[in-house]
């Protein structure tokens, strides 16, 4: 993008009330897993932090072990597995990683379920990064918005939208039959659905105040239901993420996205960011999560933390 251009969309989502996100960064090229010993990554190879968790790296980030230092790399364009030996330092190129020393083994094929399309979703997550300028409301916005397309299952049952006040309830339809959801004064409303029939079910929401109707969605979405075939699937996907990865909520709500089922994404991108408020990063699969499920509230606030903290390195 050239400057002349560059200052034109600049001052074009400004005068729209939307300001430009620090340049988006590419996706991650590699995640570091199973760190034992001493392990430090940098960025450029000045400044070395250690590492203590699942990490993810992009083109040009740096790995040493100690003497007592070992880890995993997953390319996550090949899907192939690299174990790092001790006493080495291993360059992440556009092409894998590279032992600068040390050594590193022959690429073995690692857990699909590890990468799963992360590359393409991080990419389109950067759409999302954008802030838009605080507007004094007069009066609450009641065009509620829901999901359009959003997987759901007996071990992920939760539906979940944006929560408009603490005095408005709802009635979710699914397929003309309605279910009650009282108000609540979190940050987004939940539901957990009744077991479906295996398939897609259109859905809507009414919003009300008292004994009255005072909106609706703006457009219904669609839930796929998965059948106990499918959701047992799921659930061993789970299984194998979470040995692979140690648990990790990130690996687990990257496993989850790429099946669509982005509630449960969302909750384990959220478990991740609480515990590690500092892996500004990988920050924009959450925002894009938000986004999906049109928490716009949410997703604001979050782009914002992501902003912020780019602006501060």
């Amino acid at each position: 993008m050239s400057r002349i251009l560059a200052l034109a969309l600049t001052a074009a989502l400004t005068m729209m009330g939307w300001t430009l996100g620090v340049q988006a960064s590419e996706p991650p090229a590699s995640m570091l897993m199973q760190v034992a010993g001493a392990v430090e990554t940098s960025k450029g190879g000045d400044k070395w932090s250690p590492v203590t968790r699942n990490k993810f790296l992009f083109v040009g980030s740096q790995v040493r072990t100690g003497a007592d230092g070992s880890g995993k790399l997953i390319d996550q364009n090949s899907g192939m597995a690299q174990t790092i030996g001790a006493n080495s330092v291993i360059e992440i190129t556009a092409s894998g990683p590279k032992a600068v020393s040390g050594t590193l083994s022959a690429p073995e094929a690692a857990s699909g379920d590890l990468v799963a399309g992360l590359s393409n979703r991080f990419a389109e997550a950067q759409r999302y990064t954008t802030v838009r300028r605080s507007v004094k409301k007069d009066s609450v916005d009641l065009k509620l918005r829901v999901a359009s397309d959003i997987t759901l299952s007996a071990s992920y049952p939760e539906l979940v939208w944006e929560n408009l006040g603490a005095q408005y309830g709802y009635t979710l339809v699914i397929d003309g039959t309605s279910h009650k959801v009282a108000a609540s004064k979190n940050d987004m409303v939940r539901f957990r659905v009744p077991d479906l029939a295996a398939g897609q079910h259109s859905f809507g929401v009414t919003i009300t105040e008292g004994d009255q109707v005072v909106g609706q969605t703006e457009k219904g979405g669609t839930i796929t239901w998965l059948s106990a075939t499918e959701d047992k699937a799921l659930t061993d996907g789970v299984a194998r993420v979470k040995a692979a990865s140690g648990n990790d909520e990130f690996a687990l709500g990257n496993y989850l996205d790429s099946k669509g089922v982005t509630v449960g994404a969302m909750d384990s991108y959220r478990k991740h960011f609480a515990a590690h408020k500092d892996d500004n990063d990988m920050r924009p699969l959450l925002i894009k999560a938000y986004n999906d499920l049109k928490l716009r509230d949410l997703r604001q606030k979050e782009a914002l933390v992501y902003n912020e903290q780019l602006e501060g390195n």
